[in-house]
């Protein structure tokens, strides 16, 4: 993948723990509805309804009250334990102002949870019950698939009576989300790949002249940018033999063509700026013969092999 954006320029024996057993209800919900896809460049989060299906395994309970508990946070797999973490909330939509979504040790009680009653028949043993997964937008996470299993945690009821806590793992219901591989860049606005640098009409008496402008990139991975130039300097025409020689500078690097800036991925949601400055020597433009001279400087953004070298951009040669 690659995004050129043109310039113009002038991731002892002890038994065992058992997983915890369901003994009164167990709950499940589809692996398709907690898929989910983010942007974190997009101005809207994620917002998502998903079906939890809670099944009465006791035929003499009569209720069930369930939170979901994140039991750590969740992290990208391929790289557990850094600091990539998605924040994100479940709301149930017959209550959106209760808690039901938990973290820690957080147990259900009077004040929580979701309270599901079942039916005074066998066609009462399931239930589904809506909720919604909401993950805020602008979070500057890197590309990768985020996945965590989330936990169960439920008292069974018959009638008033409490007959069971427990909490249910394992994957049942768990939540999957994916950032994409992505490098956007533009000029200006958003959708604008080409900028001019016009330093006008210039008096060959004053000193140096400085212009620039900014090229905006957007990356949910590291990034390289390599520079290049059409002609090397200034000129009328590609057969003059006469031209203005300029210095560029990248997000305050010195570079020429064939220069390389290397970039780890860039902030959400704005992105980063590259100020890109062209300055002309004074002494070169009193040399110069009159006529209107240009280059094209191209400026190509491609993902970055390897792991960036921290945050921020470096520059390299070649």
């Amino acid at each position: 993948m690659k995004t050129p954006a043109l310039i113009l320029i002038a991731a002892a024996a002890c038994a065992a723990p058992q997983a915890a057993f369901a003994s009164c209800a167990d709950f499940r919900a589809s692996s398709t509805e907690l898929n989910l896809n983010y942007d974190p460049f997009s101005p809207s989060g994620v917002e998502r309804t998903f079906t939890l299906r809670t099944r009465r395994l006791n035929p003499d309970i009569t209720a069930v009250r369930v939170v979901l508990a994140d039991p750590g946070r969740i992290e990208r797999g391929a790289a557990l334990g850094r600091d990539d973490a998605v924040r994100y909330d479940i709301r149930w939509t017959r209550d959106t102002g209760r808690i039901v979504f938990v973290s820690g040790a957080e147990q259900p009680n009077a004040t929580n949870g979701a309270l599901i009653q079942f039916g005074p028949s066998r066609s009462g043993d399931s239930v589904n019950d809506s909720f919604r997964i909401q993950v805020p937008a602008g979070q500057g996470i890197g590309a990768g698939d985020y996945y965590q299993p989330l936990e169960l945690r439920f008292i069974c009821y018959k009638g008033r009576d409490e007959v069971d806590r427990n909490i249910q793992s394992g994957g049942q219901v768990a939540v999957n989300l994916r950032v994409p591989e992505r490098i956007s860049t533009f000029v200006g606005s958003p959708g604008v790949q080409r900028g001019r640098i016009d330093f006008g009409e210039i008096d060959a008496t004053g000193g140096n002249k400085l212009r620039g402008l900014t090229v905006t990139a957007q990356s949910t991975i590291p990034y390289d940018i390599r520079v290049g130039t059409e002609r090397g300097a200034l000129k009328r025409s590609d057969r003059d033999d006469s031209g203005v020689p300029y210095s560029l500078k990248l997000s305050g690097f010195a570079v020429s063509d064939r220069s390389r800036v290397v970039c780890d991925r860039t902030p959400a949601p704005g992105g980063r700026g590259h100020s890109l400055q062209v300055e002309l020597s004074g002494e070169d433009l009193r040399k110069a013969p009159a006529g209107a001279y240009s280059d094209i400087v191209t400026l190509t953004f491609s993902p970055r092999l390897g792991l960036s070298g921290g945050e921020g951009c470096s520059a390299t040669q070649g």
